[in-house]
């Protein structure tokens, strides 16, 4: 049996009996009660179909009979897995037959991607669960909790989701990636590389839109600074722009441009320290703008790199 992507439920062409067998490298998924054979790129493990069944697909496609010259290795019927990888088969493997093992390993994400294509190839419930929830945690919906570990594989994971239809990860990945500096070595400087011209586009745009709302934000140009219940007296006005403009300057020696998102969640959160405002009920005015401008950007990030209208 030969597998290419996913097909509706039926018997599946089949080549002839094989008359010679190849010598297999014995694994930790090869048992000898195995009873069905999956080849992936020249690398097969003899299994159970009770394993299997966890797939929607493949427990459409081993419910059905299959005709009597079906391919056999070891006589077992073999699947043979076109376009899949054994790198995410592995993840997959030791998901099925090792789950504690899995569930205390360090997770990576390549382990997370693997575990996400072939559940969202093959219609695996539970797996898909896991690997969603594991990227949620690296690349939240909830921008302000978006943590350093977002910044690695941003590029990887924007593909990673229009691949397997996770549009809800795509905000914080995009952002992410646009905090990384993109020079040579440094995370994100073969990113352009990995992205659709469609994802380049919308992180190019999205950059320039986040730089014209820092930009908005010390000038004194963003609306929420005009709000009643954000008004400053003129010298306090003055005071609290020169504090921003410090305190939101990139670091040059930094992998990492402004992180504005952050900076400003944290101000809202734990106060400004080293601004020293005239009037007490500036620095509570200013206070919530900062919280104001918290949600603005937060709400405006997945507008700016054009992920919705």
């Amino acid at each position: 049996m030969k597998i290419c992507g996913h097909h509706p439920a039926k018997r599946l062409r089949t080549g002839h009996r094989r008359t010679s067998e190849p010598s297999i490298e014995q694994s930790q998924f090869w048992f000898a009660d195995g009873d069905i054979v999956i080849s992936v790129e020249g690398q097969s493990w003899k299994i159970h179909r009770s394993k299997l069944m966890c797939s929607v697909i493949f427990a459409d496609m081993l419910e059905l009979p299959q005709p009597a010259d079906i391919e056999r290795m070891h006589g077992c019927p073999l699947v043979s897995l076109w376009q899949d990888s054994v790198k995410d088969w592995l993840v997959v493997l030791m998901w099925m037959y090792q789950r504690d093992k899995f569930n205390n390993q360090t997770v990576i994400f390549d382990t997370t991607a693997g575990a996400l294509r072939l559940s969202n190839k093959y219609d695996i419930a539970d797996l898909r669960q896991w690997s969603t929830r594991q990227l949620f945690l690296r690349w939240p919906q909830d921008l302000t909790k978006m943590t350093y570990a977002a910044f690695p594989h941003a590029a990887e994971a924007i593909c990673l989701a229009r691949e397997c239809n996770l549009p809800e990860i795509l905000p914080a990945s995009f952002y992410a990636l646009s905090i990384l500096r993109w020079t040579h070595l440094a995370d994100g400087g073969q990113s352009h590389l990995l992205l659709s011209p469609a994802d380049l586009r919308c992180f190019i745009v999205g950059r320039e839109h986040l730089q014209d709302h820092l930009c908005a934000i010390l000038s004194g140009a963003d609306e929420r600074t005009c709000e009643p219940s954000t008004v400053l007296c003129a010298g306090c006005e003055n005071a609290s722009r020169m504090w921003l403009s410090s305190s939101l300057k990139p670091d040059a020696s930094s992998p990492y441009g402004v992180w504005l998102l952050q900076n400003l969640q944290v101000f809202a959160v734990n106060g400004c320290p080293g601004l020293s405002l005239h009037h007490a009920q500036c620095d509570v005015n200013f206070r919530l703008r900062i919280s104001k401008f918290v949600q603005d950007l937060h709400d405006a990030i997945p507008r700016y790199f054009m992920l919705r209208a």
